[in-house]
């Protein structure tokens, strides 16, 4: 009997304590006056092949879910709808994956094929993070269309934790990360390091304009669904197209809008930039938001992170597109973030924190001040009004630098 009791005590205690490290995510309400639905679509690209499946001649496959608004009541899309997803992440956390099973029991605050609200509302493409997935940043996804913003977010093969196609083929993130960084713009500025071919298929200035043309691509579909959808036409003011990324997607958002003049304005967190646009700069609105070099060599020194070669090109070529930008241009500095600061992860388990990977800032007020900036953003840009007090003033928590006719002021 005693020897029972102890048993059920420790699994108890085990439990409470599985609980308290991986609890299930609790996501902010969104601030706006809408509610929210989701959609999701899969599209193929025929003109393109994929760089990231081996000998199996595929063409470009992306899984897409548009978020819009909407008062339609019933269930909520789950924020993890794959288990592969949480493989990849578990992998990369270096965890058992059942630790992360709460994880797919969060709920979103999004109606699954809710019926959208007369429009038409500006629409926001938001790429991938390397090893991220479409739903990995819901605190700035959800905001955004509770605002009146149609968001659009992908999986992109081979970066995406996990691109699950209808057909059941999984195409994960690619497996040797030193492949894939070969590709980058870093390897790409030194010379014996560069690689602009993956399995047969040629990567013209390496994997960032690539994956851009994820983005045109999408774009293409989203005006002939506006033409065509039996639920989302109407709905998108294809006009009115913005990107907004971080990590990863941070290098592909401003790719996207130099090669393609259809996308109106550019958000860009915490990543470096190709070299032909951190030159050359953008024409449309951008905004940065990243932190200081010193605050990534402390997220490195307490959790490991990038190498100095990393930070270094970073912070020069944000610097650099800021400074030689021709449209509009906004740098938001936030020292109390880290880079997991930018996605829901720090809401994921408090482990994140004590280990050092997150900053010390509260992960909601990271958040909401993440939020404001971004909407103050595009609301001046996309949805033309004019001048808001978050796009000419600081905050105590962050930083604002601002180039308006080639002038800086702080």
């Amino acid at each position: 009997m005693l020897l029972a009791l102890f048993t059920l005590a420790a699994i108890a205690g085990a439990i409470a304590l599985w609980l308290l490290i991986f609890p299930t995510p609790r996501f902010a309400q969104p601030t706006g006056p809408f509610g929210i639905g989701t959609r999701l679509y899969e599209w193929t690209d025929a003109t393109r092949l994929e760089p990231f499946t081996v000998g199996n001649n595929d063409h470009r496959r992306l899984v897409v879910q548009i978020w819009y608004p909407s008062f339609t009541s019933g269930p909520k899309q789950p924020y993890i709808d794959h288990a592969e997803v949480l493989t990849a992440i578990a992998r990369r956390l270096h965890i058992p994956r059942f630790l992360l099973r709460n994880l797919r029991n969060a709920s979103t605050h999004s109606v699954r094929n809710g019926r959208p609200e007369l429009g038409p509302y500006p629409v926001l493409i938001n790429p991938s993070g390397f090893l991220g997935f479409r739903a990995a940043n819901l605190f700035w996804i959800e905001d955004l269309a509770s605002h009146g913003y149609v968001v659009v977010t992908l999986d992109q093969p081979g970066t995406a934790a996990a691109s699950v196609w209808t057909d059941g083929k999984v195409v994960p993130v690619i497996a040797d990360k030193e492949i894939f960084d070969r590709c980058m713009p870093l390897a790409l500025s030194n010379a014996p390091d560069q690689m602009t071919e993956m399995n047969g298929v040629t990567l013209p200035g390496g994997i960032i304009p690539f994956l851009a043309a994820d983005l045109s691509f999408v774009l293409d579909q989203l005006q002939q669904m506006d033409a065509s959808d039996s639920a989302l036409a109407g709905v998108l003011d294809l006009d009115e197209v913005g990107v907004f990324g971080m990590s990863l997607g941070g290098y592909i958002a401003p790719e996207a809008c130099y090669r393609d003049r259809r996308f109106k304005a550019c958000l860009a967190v915490d990543a470096g930039k190709s070299e032909i646009v951190a030159r050359e700069g953008l024409d449309q609105p951008l905004m940065v938001i990243s932190r200081d070099a010193d605050v990534m060599r402390e997220e490195r020194s307490k959790a490991g992170g990038w190498p100095e070669s990393e930070i270094e090109y970073t912070v020069s070529s944000q610097s650099a597109l800021f400074e030689h930008n021709r449209g509009d241009a906004y740098y938001v500095t936030m020292n109390r973030m880290y880079h997991v600061n930018w996605t829901d992860a720090p809401l994921w388990s408090p482990l994140l924190k004590w280990m050092g990977l997150a900053g010390p800032i509260d992960p909601y007020l990271g958040f909401a001040i993440t939020n404001d900036y971004t909407r103050s953003f595009f609301d001046r840009y996309l949805k033309r009004h004019q001048a808001t007090r978050r796009l000419s003033e600081s905050r105590s928590e962050v930083r604002l630098d601002v180039r308006m006719s080639g002038e800086v002021s702080r």
